[in-house]
This record gives structure tokens, C-alpha cells and sequence, in this order.
């Protein structure tokens, strides 16, 4: 992958380990492999939801001025 979303999920990929295991801390453990899909489906709507909120603010900024 090039561009913007490759350097997205490089940075994403890099981030995520640390990132579970501060949050799930001892539960990391029980993590189950059959969620990964549903999992990504989930962060994939909640991204879709910021950019979403991101263009928003921008507009009525822009549109405030």
C-alpha cells in the first residue's frame, strides 16, 4: 500500500500492541482470534465516524468566518 494509508497502518500497526496492553492490561489474555473481524469492523466505522466529525468541524468553521 502507498501513500497516506499505508503510512495510516504502518503507524496503526506500530501503535496497536502498546495500546492493548495498556488498556486491557491482564485481559489481553482473553482475547479470542474469532473476534479480530467483528473488531475491525468496529474500528473501521468508529474512523469512518471521526473523519466524518473532523469535516463537519471544518465546514462550519469555515463557514463561521
Amino acid at each position: 500500500m502507498h501513500g497516506e494509508m499505508g503510512e495510516f497502518l504502518e503507524e496503526f500497526f506500530t501503535s496497536l500492541p502498546v495500546h492493548l496492553q495498556r488498556t486491557l492490561g491482564r485481559r489481553i489474555e482473553d482475547l479470542r482470534p474469532r473476534w479480530a473481524n467483528g473488531t475491525s469492523q468496529l474500528v473501521a466505522r468508529m474512523l469512518a465516524k471521526h473523519i466524518d466529525d473532523f469535516v463537519g468541524r471544518d465546514i462550519a468553521l469555515a463557514l463561521s468566518r
